[in-house]
């Protein structure tokens, strides 16, 4: 078979296979990064110019404090996201376990001022992107087996205070993405299993920017804005244990050096910081994630036709509220606590036609709660939990002709746990 016909009836396979990577809810952009706003469920996110890790959630409050700050952050996630057979899918297997296990992560904040009207910042996080990993043997395998996209953004940022109710703040994401993905397409005419494999390391960089505006003390309003920013993922194809008849074809593009574009979407989040008494603080938040953008997806190969294709998921654009309180006890066995909760709610960027098993988003409520104290002066402990609820996610994936794999099913009360903490210091 000529090498352009090959891959003009491969790429549309791949692409499918290729263009949907992770998992979460919503979108694939986390809230969730270990700072004080696990306690709010995320409310108040570009709200809260006195915390450290405004460098990361709004560049424009690095500038409203009198000493230079430093936040180091971790946290850890699990996720119960178990697959439940329907009863028409064609492929045997297992159920593929629970693909989102614990999965570790990390921050670093730090904020500061060069003069009376103007800050600096640097952030270390990453929040976006995700990744399951199936039991090599389950039923969803001709689709994936295991799938990465993680995004890790060092933003260094400046801010201006133009007078004393409003500062404006921008600064450079420099993000650095690691995609991988396997699956085990069928080899042949014989039902085994073959191997599809792609992975590499990418650096996208995009903008972000920032508003604080307080117009009386005990009240800020915050807006935040972040540009898209694009991954050029490239690799040579592995391909592995084909039989006839996709043997030839495999041969031929086995070690094509294939590109995959995938675009981290633009955010804009408003959000409002509101002291209701001198210990007790509303916090309320409105976002908006642009995964229509995220869900055009470009696949090349370096073949002699420099063939390539383009294919539109049909995502669509999220939106998401979240409303929180915190409050600080002045007296009994809690004196010098502050304890917080806070519930948010997001819709889902996918129509249940179009989950598949690499991408297992759904609209999705989140309850959370936090603490935190001054250990003494000038360093201040933060700890928080979110139980992010996904509910029932029906699949019906269907591969294409001649083996035509289906994968139909539920995956039953999804959640996904985040545990976390943080210390920041005053110098």
């Amino acid at each position: 078979m000529p090498y352009n016909r090959a891959a003009s009836k491969v790429l549309p396979l791949l692409v499918a296979a290729l263009s949907a990577p992770a998992a979460h809810a919503g979108g694939i952009m986390l809230w969730q990064i270990g700072t004080p706003t696990l306690g709010t469920a995320s409310a108040g996110w570009a709200a809260m110019p006195e915390d450290a890790s405004t460098a990361f959630t709004n560049p424009a409050g690095t500038v409203w404090r009198d000493e230079t700050q430093v936040r180091a952050a971790a946290q850890a996630l699990y996720g119960d996201l178990e697959f439940s057979e329907g009863g028409l899918s064609n492929v045997p297997g297992n159920d593929g376990g629970n693909p989102l296990e614990w999965l570790p992560g990390a921050g670093a904040f730090a904020a500061g001022k060069i003069t009376d009207n103007i800050g600096w910042g640097f952030a270390m996080a990453g929040n976006f992107g995700l990744g399951l990993d199936y039991h090599d043997d389950w039923q969803g395998r001709r689709f994936v087996q295991n799938v990465d996209l993680l995004g890790m953004s060092l933003i260094p940022s400046l801010s201006w205070r133009a007078n004393d109710c409003l500062s404006i703040g921008v600064g450079l994401n420099a993000m650095a993405g690691y995609f991988s993905f396997q699956s085990a397409p069928r080899a042949g005419l014989v039902d085994d299993d073959a191997f599809l494999r792609l992975k590499d390391l990418d650096m996208g960089y995009g903008g972000n920017l920032g508003i604080i505006y307080r117009p009386k003390s005990g009240t800020t309003f915050g807006l935040s804005y972040t540009s898209k920013v694009d991954f050029e993922f490239k690799d040579h194809l592995k391909l592995r244990n084909f039989t006839p008849p996709l043997n030839a074809i495999a041969e031929n593009l086995d070690g094509t050096r294939t590109e995959l574009d995938i675009r981290a979407p633009q955010t804009v989040t408003a959000s409002l910081q509101q002291a209701l008494t001198d210990t007790t603080t509303l916090y309320v938040n409105l976002n908006w994630q642009d995964w229509s953008e995220y869900a055009g997806v470009t696949l090349s190969l370096d073949n002699p036709m420099q063939t390539s294709l383009r294919v539109d998921r049909g995502y669509r654009d999220t939106a998401g509220f979240a409303v929180g309180i915190r409050h600080e006890f002045q007296q009994g066995m809690l004196n010098g606590w502050r304890l917080s909760t806070g519930l948010s709610a997001e819709s889902s960027m996918a129509n249940t036609s179009e989950i598949t098993a690499d991408t297992i988003t759904n609209e999705n409520v989140t309850v959370g709660f936090g603490a935190g104290k001054e250990l003494c002066p000038g360093v201040n402990l933060d700890v928080g939990y979110n139980y992010m609820y996904l509910g029932d996610i029906d699949i019906d994936q269907q591969g294409r002709p001649p083996f035509s794999p289906r994968l139909q099913g539920t995956y039953e009360d999804s959640a996904i746990h985040f545990v976390g903490g943080s210390v920041q210091f005053s110098f």
